[in-house]
């Protein structure tokens, strides 16, 4: 989505310039319209952006939080099955 943002912002800036060269000079209300399309699209990537990444961080932090969990259950796993295989030699 951010490069969608990205792309869009690409597209209204190169129509900016496209319709400033079709008129013929570079007053502001003709480049506005371009550079609003473009302000706009990258407004919504990074309004997108933006939420995807406390999501991934919030979850990448998680799974971490799981995965020292789990080995810490493993370790404790394979102390109590050595324990109980050595007892009985």
């Amino acid at each position: 989505s951010p490069l969608l943002g990205l792309l869009g912002t690409v597209l209204g800036i190169m129509r900016a310039f496209h319709d400033m060269s079709i008129a013929g000079s570079g007053g502001p209300s003709i480049v506005a319209a371009g550079i609003s399309e473009a302000l706009i699209t990258t407004v919504v990537g990074i309004t997108v952006a933006i939420p995807s990444a406390i999501l991934y961080n919030y979850f990448t932090f998680q799974l971490r939080a799981i995965m020292v969990k789990m080995n810490s259950y493993s370790q404790r796993l394979l102390v109590l099955l050595f324990e109980k295989r050595y007892k009985h030699k």
